[in-house]
This record gives structure tokens, sequence and C-alpha cells, in this order.
């Protein structure tokens, strides 16, 4: 059966509840085409692969999550923590193995935008340095 992209529970070591997006979860390798003399076509040369960053993003909740942004805003840059992405059920009942992160780096906290004519939801991101998967 095909999943949903709401089957998943993400989840911040260190941070109660779940986050309601992760992405970025990418990893590629910087290329370079080197033609030697004569050629027709290049031959591509590869770097070592790396991890993109993972962005988490969920509804602000001042009583859940300003506390959280009063605790990270200055550990931007040293916090590490463990980020879990758990696949689930329709009912998000966890199935299968979680993907995990360990050793996250908080590269980037951003709080809650504010426009006082607008009705749309309030919500915060943190940003995470991530070095590959557990």
């Amino acid at each position: 059966m095909k999943a949903a992209q709401r089957q998943f529970l993400v989840s911040v070591q260190g941070i109660s509840g779940y986050f309601a997006t992760l992405s970025g979860e990418e990893t590629e390798a910087e290329t370079t085409k080197v033609w030697d003399g004569g050629s027709q076509r290049p031959e591509v040369l590869t770097a070592p692969p790396e991890d993109g960053n993972l962005t988490l993003t969920r509804p602000y909740d001042p009583e859940r999550d300003q506390p959280v942004i009063d605790r990270l805003r200055p550990l931007v840059g040293r916090w590490r923590t463990t980020l879990t992405k758990q696949p689930t059920d329709p009912d998000l009942v966890p199935i299968g193995k979680p993907t995990t992160f360990p050793d996250a780096v908080l590269v980037r906290l951003a709080a809650p935008e504010v426009d006082a004519g607008s009705s749309d939801p309030a919500t915060f991101e943190l940003e995470f340095a991530v070095s590959g998967t557990a």
C-alpha cells in the first residue's frame, strides 16, 4: 500500500511532540566534467556525498513552543541531538524501521512571523545540519 506524506512521525530528542513537516532530506555529490583533448564525451568526477540540511516545522503553540524557542535560541550552532522520522500506517501507528539522524546540529531557528491582518497559522522552524543516518 502506498503512503501519504502525512504518514510519518518526526521527532527531535529533547523536544516534546512531533513536527508537521520535514524537508531537505537529500544526499548529493558535487560533480565536475573533465574533457580530454579530442574526446567527444567528458569524464565525470564526483566529490564524496553530502547530506543536505533538514528543516522541521510545526504549528506554533505558545505554551508548548515558546519555552523551546527561548531555550534553543542561544544554542544555535552548538546544540546536538537526534532526529527521528518514523513511517506509520494510515492511523499513525508506527510501522517499519525509523530513520534516525544522530548528532544533528541546530543551525537555524525561525520564530513565528507576525502579521496582524493574517489568519494563516503561525509556525516555527528548526534547521539541522546532519552527517548521515544511523
